[in-house]
């Protein structure tokens, strides 16, 4: 059995003076990080807490975060980091939903969400991290809250083999090495950062904690003047970054060159921004396909993007992948069905939510909640969600098709389409854009009309500044329904 850290002390034994944290008033070397991991650790035994036990992450600093986090899971204890903007009740539900038993947080005592509130600052600052090593293997490492766009949030635990196949799945793809460095710009309460930037120490490079600029133009300079090669972000802060180099006018080539690795998840990121990223930002863009159930399961870097612009790649060695229809029968490539995934790596259930975990873990494999279809050549590619699909008068329509026929528009910066209950048609499909040029409603209308069949056509197009977009990037579909006051969220 292995400890999910293992990685962390195997660098800390071989090479102890090389950089892991990287802040802005000094640098944490592997040695230095681990006795700091170990403090932790031995300071939650010190509360009584044992192997096991759920510990609730709620800390603000990046720093204090990450080595919450770290020295949470190196002696045993289960890491699950909050998302302190939730609030208060959302907290609470949480904690008690998954049992936690306390939780850590930053110069206070008391209680948080109901659980014994430890202050991480009391706990010892070093100890001996590998006399605090836990075995590991199948017992538990994290739980991850997800971002519950498509509904309430659930947890997703995860053991400590789970987690360290699931990091060294895209080491070699993404041929990460000790030389590189990862910049977190995402909470490192959501697994797409945290679990990137613990890929990255696993490889022996260095994660750089600096806090974020408050701009995109700014973030992208503090991203050349600490050398950053690795990158993990969403469509929705690529979308931000794209529009900063576009402020900034014409350059000579891409803007980040220095970020080798820029890998993109968490939503479907369409073919023209995949583009203008490789183009604007820098060649080394990477697509995966994954969720906190599952971790990556689909990949694919820049020749597989040359071949298949629009995919999210091929599956990871090791994890079966199959596009099934309604009754769970695999589909033949070219045809839209649902994405169901087998792999040792997959969690096996949801914490405190037995409705949810018999909507996904099925005795046939994780049930993704996506739709997709598999190209002759073996390349995924997603099409949405399966409760986004629109009924209309029994035509199933995608909102990606729509979205990318308004996307195409050249005064349409950004679309997002969802379906109205509509006693006609069972649902209408509505379209919400932000545009970068001046067009009538009409004229979308009689855009779309040329492009799609009728029944996929917007029967109602709404402008907006922006989109409400989570943490992660993903729009918030419920949000917009409810600014709106559209019936069906």
């Amino acid at each position: 059995m292995a400890n999910y850290l293992e990685g962390i002390l195997d660098h800390a034994a071989r090479r102890p003076r090389a950089p892991a944290l990287i802040l802005p008033d000094r640098t944490i070397d592997f040695a230095g990080l681990a006795r700091s991991m170990a403090g932790v650790s031995i300071g939650l035994a010190a509360h009584g807490l044992p192997p096991g036990a759920v510990v609730a992450i709620a800390t603000r600093s990046p720093a204090a975060t990450f080595r919450a986090i770290l020295g949470t899971i190196l002696g045993g204890h289960v890491a699950m980091p909050l998302d302190l903007k939730a609030g208060p009740a959302a907290l609470f539900e949480i904690a008690a939903r998954t049992g936690a038993s306390a939780a850590l947080v930053e110069g206070q005592g008391g209680t948080l969400a109901g659980r014994p509130a430890i202050d991480l600052d009391s706990l010892p600052a070093s100890g001996d991290a590998e006399a605090c090593r836990h075995p590991g293997g199948a017992h538990l490492a994290q739980v991850t809250i997800t971002s519950g766009t498509t509904g309430p949030s659930k947890a997703a635990p995860a053991t400590h083999a789970q987690m360290l196949e699931r990091t060294r799945s895209l080491e070699g793809l993404l041929a990460l090495g000790p030389d590189d460095r990862f910049l977190p710009v995402i909470d490192l309460s959501f697994g797409l950062s945290r679990h990137a930037a613990i890929r990255m120490l696993d490889v022996g490079g260095a994660v750089v904690l600096h806090p974020l600029p408050g701009s995109a133009a700014d973030l992208m300079a503090l991203l050349r003047d600490q050398r950053v090669t690795y990158m993990a972000i969403t469509p929705g802060h690529a979308h931000v970054m794209l529009e900063a180099v576009e402020a900034l006018g014409p350059g000579d080539g891409p803007a980040l060159p220095g970020v080798r690795v820029l890998s993109i998840s968490g939503a479907h990121v369409p073919a023209d921004m995949r583009a203008e990223i490789r183009r604007r930002l820098t060649p080394g863009l990477h697509v995966s396909y994954g969720s906190n159930e599952t971790g990556h399961v689909a990949h694919a870097g820049p020749a597989e993007l040359d071949r298949a612009p629009d995919t999210v790649g091929r599956p990871l060695p090791g994890i079966a992948v199959e596009v099934v229809d309604d009754r769970g029968r695999p589909l033949p490539a070219g045809t839209i069905g649902e994405i169901r995934v087998r792999s040792r790596q997959i969690s096996q259930a949801y914490l405190g939510d037995a409705a949810a975990t018999a909507r996904g873990f099925r005795a046939d494999g994780f049930h993704m909640g996506d739709t997709g279809h598999f190209d002759a050549g073996g390349h995924l590619f997603l099409t949405g969600r399966v409760d986004d699909r629109i009924n209309v008068g029994g035509q199933k329509v995608y909102p990606f098709e729509v979205e990318a026929v308004l996307r195409s528009h050249p005064a349409v910066a950004d679309a997002v389409v969802f379906g109205m209950p509509a006693p006609r048609y069972s649902e209408i499909v509505v379209a919400v854009v932000v545009l970068r040029g001046d067009v009538a409603v009409a004229d979308l209308h009689a855009y779309c009309r040329g492009r799609l069949p009728r029944a996929k056509v917007p029967r109602r197009i709404f402008k907006f500044a922006e989109l409400p977009r989570n943490e992660t990037g993903k729009v918030m579909v419920r949000a917009l329904r409810d600014r709106l006051a559209l019936p069906g969220g």
